[in-house]
């Protein structure tokens, strides 16, 4: 079983790989060249989105109910309906005039990879959240922020329980070191979901879900 964890990097996107034994770092410009054939994908971008008919995703208030001190990491994707247009003045527009509410520069930023990712047709990859897998499998969610020396140290203890291997060392100049962090959250979430469980939430939405492995009372 290979857990392949998959985040969006200044240069496009960052892979790890994880199969019990090593985290192994690759970067590419497309995320369809990532993808391995067998194995389970987590991928840190949202990729079902709202629409005008239900524009709050509950898997995002899932997500945030997991996390209190980390709730800003959960941003609103904007609706499908504007997703193809041309400029962020545009598709705020149209998303006020649709559901009453704007989106934000960030939100609007992903939109190239979010319709990347929507042509994503394997069914082994998901959308999922390095901070709520680490919330799950440590039972606890991060005490610091992933941008902090602090909170870097706390998110590799948690890898080091996995593998010794320590990507996040590489120099790369279109790579952040949280980029490649939470790449590896999401690998060996990946693998945790292939080996011991997935978990889609919220279970029972219909809805867009998101990923992570199963907790410990699910098993």
């Amino acid at each position: 079983m290979v857990g392949v964890g998959i985040d969006g990097a200044r240069g496009g996107w960052v892979r790890i790989t994880y199969d019990s034994i090593s985290l192994c770092l690759t970067t590419s410009e497309t995320l369809e060249e990532l993808l391995i054939d067998g194995a389970m994908h987590f991928v840190d971008m949202p990729k079902d989105l709202g629409t005008v008919d239900h524009p709050s995703r509950e898997c995002d208030t899932w997500m945030r109910c997991r996390l209190s001190q980390r709730k800003s990491s959960i941003f609103t994707p904007p609706i499908q309906e504007v997703l193809q247009e041309a400029t962020y003045e545009e598709a705020n527009e149209r998303s006020r005039a649709l559901v009453g509410k704007g989106i934000s520069k960030q939100a609007w930023n992903l939109v190239p990879r979010i319709r990347e990712f929507q042509q994503v047709k394997a069914s082994d990859v998901y959308e999922s959240h390095p901070e709520v897998c680490f919330s799950v499998m440590m039972g606890h969610e991060a005490s610091h922020s992933k941008k902090t020396v602090e909170g870097q140290d706390e998110r590799i203890e948690l890898l080091r329980q996995y593998s010794k291997s320590s990507p996040w060392k590489w120099k790369m100049s279109n790579v952040q070191i949280d980029d490649i962090i939470d790449a590896c959250i999401l690998a060996v979430a990946a693998y945790e979901a292939g080996t011991s469980g997935l978990s889609l939430q919220p279970a029972e939405s219909g809805q867009p879900v998101v990923a992570v492995p199963q907790m410990k009372k699910e098993r």
